[in-house]
C-alpha cells in the first residue's frame, strides 16, 4: 500500500472553467498510468464553477478529491493548503492551468531521489515557436535577475509552476514560508539555501497553447507587488522570522 500512496500532486486553480475538461482528462489519464499517485486539485475562490465543474467531472476518478477556499487567497496559500494533510514520500505541485502537462511528473519523481527539491526549469527546455510576448519575457528576466541578487540565489528560472519536494523537505519549508502570491517561489528556494537543502532542476517545456493564453497577471502592477514580496522576504530574514525554531 505505501508504495502505491508515495506521490502526491497538488494543483492551484483559479476561474478556469474553459479548461475544465482538458483538466479533467489529464488527470484521469494520469492517475491511470500512474498507480502511486494521489491528485488534489485546489479551487482557489473561483466564483466561474471551476471546482464543482471539476469535482463533477472526477466524481469516479479514484485518488483525485478536489478541495474548495472560499475566498481567493493566491497560489502560496493554496499550494500550502493542499499539502497540509499529505503523507506522501514525494510531493509536487503543478499549475492548474495545465501550463505543464503530466508528463514532467515522471521525471520530477526521480530526481526528488537524488535531491530534497526538485525545480522545473523553462531554461533547460525548448519552448514553443515564437515563446512568450516580449513584454512578459523581459519582466520574468528582469524579476529573476533581481530576485537572484537581493536573495543570494542563481536559478536560470525561480516561476515556472512546477516544483517538488520530499516529505521531510516539505514540512521544513512550509513550516516557514509565508507569501500566498507569485514571488512565493522565490521564497521557497530562498530558504531552501538558508535550510541547507539540496535543489535539483529538470526542463520544464509549457504547453504551446499556454504560451500564447492572455496573462490573468496585470504586468506592471504585479511586477511592482512583487519587487515588494522580496523586499519583505529581506525583511523577514533580517529580523530572524525564518530561525528555525520560531
Amino acid at each position: 500500500m505505501a508504495a502505491r500512496s508515495s506521490l502526491r500532486l497538488v494543483m492551484p486553480i483559479h476561474n478556469e472553467l474553459p479548461l475544465v475538461d482538458e483538466v479533467s482528462r489529464s488527470v484521469e489519464k494520469a492517475v491511470r498510468k500512474m498507480p502511486e499517485l494521489r491528485v488534489t486539485i485546489v479551487d482557489d475562490g473561483s466564483n466561474d464553477g471551476t471546482g464543482k465543474s471539476l469535482q463533477k467531472n472526477l466524481k469516479k476518478v479514484k485518488n483525485t478529491k478536489v478541495v474548495f477556499l472560499g475566498t481567493n487567497c493566491g497560489k502560496g496559500h493554496a499550494v500550502r493548503e493542499g499539502l497540509r494533510e499529505a503523507t506522501e514520500e514525494k510531493l509536487i505541485f503543478m499549475d492548474g492551468d495545465l501550463a505543464y502537462s503530466m508528463a514532467h511528473l515522471r521525471p520530477m519523481k526521480e530526481s526528488l531521489t537524488k535531491y530534497d527539491v526538485v525545480i522545473g526549469s523553462r531554461a533547460l527546455a525548448p519552448q514553443a515557436q515564437g515563446g512568450l510576448p516580449a513584454t512578459r519575457a523581459f519582466l520574468g528576466w528582469g524579476f529573476n535577475r533581481l530576485a537572484c541578487f537581493l536573495l543570494g540565489i542563481d536559478f536560470p528560472d525561480t516561476q515556472a509552476g512546477l516544483k517538488g519536494f520530499t516529505q521531510k523537505a516539505a514540512k521544513l519549508l512550509f513550516a516557514k514560508q509565508k507569501l500566498n502570491d507569485f514571488a512565493f517561489d522565490v521564497e521557497l528556494l530562498y530558504l531552501c539555501r538558508k535550510l541547507g537543502l539540496s535543489v535539483g532542476q529538470i526542463p520544464a517545456q509549457v504547453a504551446s497553447r499556454h504560451t500564447y493564453k492572455t496573462s490573468q497577471v496585470k504586468l506592471i502592477f504585479d511586477s511592482l507587488q512583487c519587487l515588494q514580496e522580496l523586499l519583505l522576504i529581506r525583511w523577514w530574514s533580517w529580523i530572524g522570522a525564518y530561525r528555525l525554531g520560531k
